[in-house]
C-alpha cells in the first residue's frame, strides 16, 4: 500500500466499554497508523487511561478549569509524539495522575479497585522515555481507550482536524456485560444514579448506553461533522467487508490500495451475542427499547413480553 503524508489529526476511537472498540484499532494498526507503544492486552492506551480515566480529576474541574484538561492533553500529545521531555509543572501533573491511580484504582469511589499499586508508575517510565515517532514509517496516528468519549468537546477543541470513531454495540447485550466500568465511573455525568440500589443494574447499565451514545453522536455531528464516524460493530461481524470499506474511506485512504482480505478475519460475532434473549425485558421500558431500535439494533422479544 502507498504510503502518504503524515496525517496532521489524531483519529480517536472510544465506545461504552465493550463494545467492539478493540476490533478497529487492530484495524488502523494493521493498515498502517501508530497507535502507541503503552497498550493493555485490549490496545487500550495506558498514557490516556492514565491522564483522563479519572472522574473526580474530570467533574473537578470541567467547564470550572478547563486549561488542566488542555495540559493533560498537552502532555499526551508530547508523549505520543515522543516530544514529551517534562517541565516541573509537566511532571508535578503526571505524577498526581499516578498517586491518585495508586491510592484509589480503577473508579475512585465506585466498586472495583483495579489499577491501585505500582501500574501507574510503570505508564510513568513508559511516558517520559517515549521515543519519537519516525512518521515516514506510519500512514498517521491515533490511539484507542474507549473513555475518550467523555473528552470529546476537548478534543476537538485542541487537536487541529481531530477524526474520531465511535464504536456501539446491541445496547441490550451491553445492559448484561460484565464490564460496567463506565457506568461506575461516569455514570453521574450521564444522569444514571448508578448507586441506586433499586433500580436493576441492566436498566441502569441500558440508560448510561443510551445516554452516552446520544450525548456522543449529537456533539460529534455538531463538532465535527463528516471527521465523525460511528462504526456498528454488529454490523462489522456480520458484512465485514462493507463496514471497513466504509471505514478505509472515511480514514481518507484508497481502498483500491488495501486489502480487505487481510481485515475481514479480525470482526467475530461474539459468543455473548444476543444474551439479552436469555432475560426478562419487561425491565425495560418502550422508551428504551425504542432507543436501541434506533440505533440500527433489532430487539426480538418473546410473545410473553410483547407489552413492551
Amino acid at each position: 500500500m502507498t504510503k502518504k503524508k503524515f496525517y496532521s489529526g489524531p483519529v480517536a476511537i472510544g465506545g461504552v466499554g465493550g463494545s467492539g472498540t478493540r476490533v478497529v484499532v487492530e484495524i488502523l494498526r494493521e493498515i498502517g497508523f501508530y497507535i502507541g507503544d503503552d497498550l493493555n492486552s485490549a490496545l487500550d492506551n495506558l498514557w490516556f487511561s492514565l491522564l483522563f480515566k479519572r472522574p473526580k480529576w474530570f467533574n473537578k474541574n470541567h467547564k470550572k478549569n478547563r486549561s488542566e484538561i488542555f495540559k493533560g492533553l498537552n502532555i499526551f500529545e508530547k508523549a505520543m509524539t515522543g516530544c514529551l521531555k517534562p517541565k516541573f509543572n509537566e511532571f508535578r501533573f503526571i505524577m498526581k495522575a499516578a498517586m491518585e491511580w495508586s491510592v484509589f484504582g480503577n473508579h475512585f469511589g465506585g466498586i472495583g479497585r483495579s489499577g491501585r499499586g505500582l501500574w501507574p508508575f510503570f505508564r510513568v517510565l513508559s511516558m517520559v522515555h517515549a521515543k519519537e515517532i519516525d512518521s515516514s514509517q506510519y500512514l498517521g496516528w491515533g490511539w484507542k481507550e474507549p473513555n475518550t468519549h467523555v473528552y470529546i468537546e476537548y478534543l476537538n477543541e485542541y487537536f487541529n482536524n481531530l477524526k474520531y470513531i465511535y464504536v456501539v454495540r446491541h445496547g441490550l447485550d451491553m445492559a448484561y456485560s460484565r464490564n460496567q466500568s463506565q457506568l461506575y465511573s461516569w455514570g453521574k455525568l450521564m444522569d444514571v444514579q448508578e448507586s441506586d440500589s433499586s433500580v436493576p443494574q441492566a436498566k441502569k447499565s441500558i440508560r448510561y448506553w443510551i445516554n452516552a451514545n446520544e450525548r456522543i453522536v449529537a456533539l460529534g455531528e455538531k463538532l465535527l461533522s463528516n471527521r465523525f464516524l460511528v462504526v456498528n460493530f454488529d454490523a462489522m461481524c456480520l458484512n465485514p467487508r462493507r463496514e471497513i470499506s466504509a471505514l478505509i474511506n472515511f480514514l481518507e485512504l484508497n481502498t483500491n490500495q488495501v486489502n480487505l482480505d487481510k481485515f475481514e478475519h479480525l470482526p467475530k460475532i461474539p459468543k455473548s451475542s444476543g444474551r439479552y434473549k436469555q432475560h426478562d425485558l419487561t425491565i425495560f421500558s418502550k422508551d428504551e427499547i425504542a432507543a436501541v431500535r434506533k440505533f440500527g439494533f433489532t430487539v426480538e422479544i418473546d410473545n410473553h413480553q410483547e407489552t413492551i
